[in-house]
């Protein structure tokens, strides 16, 4: 079990695969165990790290009331390190995508290549979904775990999504609940948090995806990336929401693997 120490953390990460490396960043309270559809596909293609952030899994923390985006942006540098390399492709979803975001401002030549699954830039610039919605990011910390975990189903996942994907989901969730101090962390380090005045300092190729249907971080905000991000790509999702690697795990998965594909030349 690989981890690396880093500011007061032992961080947790793994690899799968061969090829060029390529970093995936798990969202909000949630360990990278949730990569279990995406990892895979991806790993025919690139050597895949994945790490669980400050807050959840099995990285550890000595001391912590905030984890801060820029902390664990640096943790992902770190882990890259680890694994032997000077860069890699850096993929984000939700809170990963705003840590890819400060990690490429931060530190530019850790990163081969950017993408944004479902994520937003934070601060005013950002498209918040309705405040009963955004709300239930902090109540859900009252709920028993699986009560969380369905109220908030109806603006994570598609429609068409089968019942028996999302319990698939939630039975690898509750397997890793985080703690509650663990997630309040990583929630309050995103309050205030915006990459927005840095996105157009990006000069990585990036790629923005985002699902139609996303009802937590709405798609609008994918677009407001696109425009920030010079020469970004952006891909809409028709049938996704949220959780977008589950919604349409092959779809995300071939979208990332020809970007990336067309792009290997942008190793630094």
């Amino acid at each position: 079990m690989p981890t690396v120490q880093h500011q007061g953390a032992r961080i947790h990460w793994e690899a799968l695969g061969q090829g060029e490396p390529l970093v995936l960043v798990m969202g909000l309270g949630c360990s990278s165990a949730m990569w279990f559809r995406l990892a895979p596909r991806l790993a025919r293609h690139f050597r895949v790290i994945v790490l669980d952030n400050r807050g959840v899994g099995r990285t550890e923390v000595e001391h912590f009331v905030v984890h801060r985006v820029a902390t664990m942006a640096a943790d992902v540098a770190a882990v890259i390190e680890a694994a032997g390399y000077r860069s890699a492709h850096v993929l984000g979803i939700s809170m990963g995508g705003m840590i890819a975001q400060q990690l490429v401002i931060d530190r530019p030549q850790w990163v081969r290549t950017l993408t944004l699954l479902a994520t937003n830039c934070g601060g005013p610039h950002a498209v918040l979904a309705p405040a009963p919605v955004w709300q239930l990011l902090f109540d859900k910390t009252d709920m028993p775990p699986r009560e969380a975990l369905e109220c908030m189903r109806p603006f994570t996942y598609a429609r068409a999504t089968p019942a028996e994907r999302i319990e698939e989901d939630h039975v690898v969730r509750l397997a890793q609940v985080p703690s509650a101090r663990g997630y309040k962390a990583q929630l309050y380090g995103l309050l205030g948090w915006t990459s927005y005045f840095g996105l157009q300092r990006i000069e990585r190729p990036t790629l923005v995806v985002h699902g139609t249907e996303d009802g937590l971080i709405p798609p609008a905000n994918g677009r407001v990336l696109a425009r920030r991000i010079r020469g970004a790509t952006l891909v809409e999702l028709a049938d996704a929401s949220h959780w977008i690697h589950t919604d349409q795990p092959e779809r995300t998965a071939e979208v990332v693997r020809d970007f990336i594909a067309g792009r290997s030349c942008a190793s630094p």
